[in-house]
């Protein structure tokens, strides 16, 4: 703990990180462990997921229920996914979970469910950018260190999710 106590500012801090941490660790040992199939490394990864999370404590701890808990899934996948690519395990991706990223407040009912299902069929890479983009509401460098890449490449991936989005959408309304 002493890692992440060095991150925290107070005592303040440190007893709502630890309320956060008991209140997600078993959740984010199942996702690790359904990523690694191995309980030390996934044990490693909600470790290097809480520490990232501790990092941004600040960001986390200010949204509210939903986001916060969709901004720790993604958190502890992606830690997962780190170990597994340093370890070179080949498993099958899991599925997203959550599709809550349609950005627009004033589409109604029935164009957001037709979104929702259109945004369904894109891959997880998609998925998971549009979430975390409009969902979560995170800038181009929030999302490019939560996922470990460059703000350039967040912005050209979050563009071609868009993209493929957008001709989901055309598809539909084409055949239906």
């Amino acid at each position: 703990m002493l890692p992440i106590n060095m991150l925290l500012n107070d005592e303040c801090e440190r007893s709502e990180f630890e309320k956060l941490y008991n209140e997600y660790k078993n959740e984010a040992y199942y996702i690790a462990y359904k990523i690694l199939d191995d309980s030390a490394l996934a044990e490693d990864a909600v470790a290097d997921g809480f520490l990232s999370l501790a990092g941004n404590f600040k960001t986390v701890n200010a949204l509210d229920a939903h986001k916060k808990h969709g901004y720790i899934i993604v958190t502890i996948r992606n830690s997962a996914r780190m170990i597994r690519r340093k370890n070179r395990h080949h498993l099958d991706d899991l599925e997203y979970i959550d599709e809550e990223y349609i950005p627009n407040e004033d589409i109604n009912r029935y164009d957001r469910l037709w979104i929702k299902e259109c945004a369904s069929r894109l891959c997880k890479a998609d998925a998971e950018i549009l979430y975390l983009k409009y969902a979560l509401e995170l800038d181009h460098k929030a999302i490019a260190r939560l996922l470990g890449i460059s703000g350039t490449a967040s912005r050209k991936r979050l563009q071609k999710a868009r993209q493929r989005l957008a001709e989901k959408l055309k598809e539909g309304d084409e055949n239906g």
